[in-house]
């Protein structure tokens, strides 16, 4: 496990670090903090002081920030590395200093409760937070219940946290992580967001994983019919979509189809197709951009509505999948889906199984299918992943199957007071992951970039 030590700052016009003397560095001739490089001697304390002093003078150089900060030590060749300055990239700034993020401001500030403990800086930035020709970012951290803008050198590494496909696709923002991949070798992870089609054709030839997968192929009408007539209980959903927006829930009774769906208005419908024709007529004038036909999975159900379980997992620094939270998500009266903008409620494991026997083996399979998941999923999607969030659905027979993973999981599972100390838990794995990013970056640079960079 890696080691922080806090920073200090002497007063003196020298540029000169002292380091703890259980640190045994070889001959020092530069400091690197973010992509800030600076001539000067580095010596070990003369006392056991496990801290990093360095001058006024320095830190002034690296533009270390007025913080309380814990940083990492890393030296290779006669250089020492501090850090690390972990951006957390995101879009949407509002430009009011009290809510620099609009609605996000919160969950985001949420990353400084454990920068210290885990030792990391934290800054959120934008694309115009960047000063090319000094290298330099000028974004936010969050300090004493405010936040506040800080400059400091260009991060080592990147969490994305882009709010929506579309920001994702501008050509301006692909053309930035280009060039602080390629040019600046900044590792960035969680890139993307996971199309649902995409992820099912990449993981239904894994044996490991496809017992979990419900049949899933692209909208079309013969594919409609002909999954209908094989499942009975379909879903239509947006290749692309979130928050459970554009759901179709299809079912046929009696040669009769039903048809669940949340209107323009936020309103839960049901209507009713005569027949196979009419009922593509109306999915043909509803449905915009691609869209995929998912097999209908019989749900168990609490108080008579549907339920679903979202399960947040992350990667640990020794490379091992952890989960970090899960809970059960139960749908809204008349609802398609148990999304929370649908009338959704948000309970824990111990409310839907109070029974101890019935709940540990019900968490031991989903478990099981998240970590299996977790692991397969980053075997076959390019980029570097640290989070993923699941929604997996449990059949009447015990069954778990994966209904959709997310690479940016949304955070509102943790709304509830019984599960808000885990989203505390899975941004300390977060930044921890940062740390053992930029170790891998010092110590293996041909590596990450190859790997990660040059997919």
């Amino acid at each position: 496990m890696f080691k922080s030590y806090p920073i200090e700052i002497m007063n003196s016009n020298e540029l000169i670090l002292y380091y703890p003397s259980e640190l045994k560095f070889s001959d020092i001739q530069t400091i690197t903090f973010g992509s800030l490089t600076v001539s000067c001697k580095a010596v070990p304390q003369k006392e056991h002081t496990k801290t990093i002093t360095m001058t006024k003078s320095l830190a002034n150089h690296l533009h270390i920030p007025d913080l309380p900060l814990r940083l990492h030590l890393f030296e290779k060749e006669g250089s020492l590395f501090i850090g690390p300055i972990v951006g957390i990239f995101t879009a949407g700034f509002t430009g009011f200093p009290g809510n620099p993020m609009g609605s996000r401001s919160y969950s985001l500030s949420k990353f400084f409760l454990t920068f210290e403990q885990v030792g990391v800086l934290p800054v959120v930035f934008g694309i115009q937070h960047i000063d090319w020709e000094q290298g330099f970012v000028t974004g936010y951290v969050y300090h004493k219940n405010k936040w506040k803008q800080i400059e400091v050198p260009l991060p080592n590494v990147i969490y994305d946290r882009l709010p929506n496909r579309a920001v994702e696709n501008l050509q301006n923002i692909q053309s930035l992580k280009t060039r602080l991949q390629e040019e600046y070798a900044i590792p960035w992870f969680n890139p993307g967001f996971f199309n649902k089609l995409d992820i099912y054709n990449r993981l239904v030839n894994e044996s490991a994983v496809n017992k979990y997968l419900p049949k899933t192929v692209p909208f079309e009408e013969k594919s409609l019919k002909d999954m209908l007539f094989e499942f009975g209980f379909l879903y239509v959903k947006p290749d692309h979509g979130s928050s459970g927006k554009g759901i179709y829930q299809i079912q046929t009774v009696d040669d009769e189809i039903f048809v669940r769906f949340r209107d323009n208005a936020g309103n839960n419908r049901l209507i009713k197709c005569a027949n196979i024709t009419k009922l593509c007529n109306f999915l043909q004038e509803h449905l915009t951009g691609p869209y995929i036909i998912q097999q209908g999975i019989k749900l168990f159900r609490v108080d008579q509505h549907i339920a679903d379980f979202r399960i947040h997992t992350n990667k640990l620094p020794n490379g091992k999948w952890v989960v970090t939270t899960i809970g059960c998500k139960v749908a809204g009266t008349g609802s398609p889906t148990t999304h929370l903008l649908a009338g959704g409620q948000i309970k824990t494991i111990e409310e839907i199984f109070p029974d101890h026997e019935e709940r540990k083996t019900k968490t031991k399979k989903l478990v099981e299918a998240a970590l299996t998941l977790s692991k397969y999923i980053e075997k076959n999607i390019n980029g570097i992943v640290a989070e993923i969030g699941f929604d997996f659905g449990v059949d009447k027979s015990g069954q778990v199957w994966m209904f959709e993973a997310n690479a940016k999981p949304g955070r509102s599972i943790f709304n509830h007071p019984q599960l808000s100390k885990y989203e505390r838990l899975s941004n300390k794995y977060l930044l921890l992951h940062a740390v053992k990013l930029m170790e891998q970056v010092i110590t293996n640079p041909e590596k990450i970039f190859h790997e990660f960079v040059l997919q």
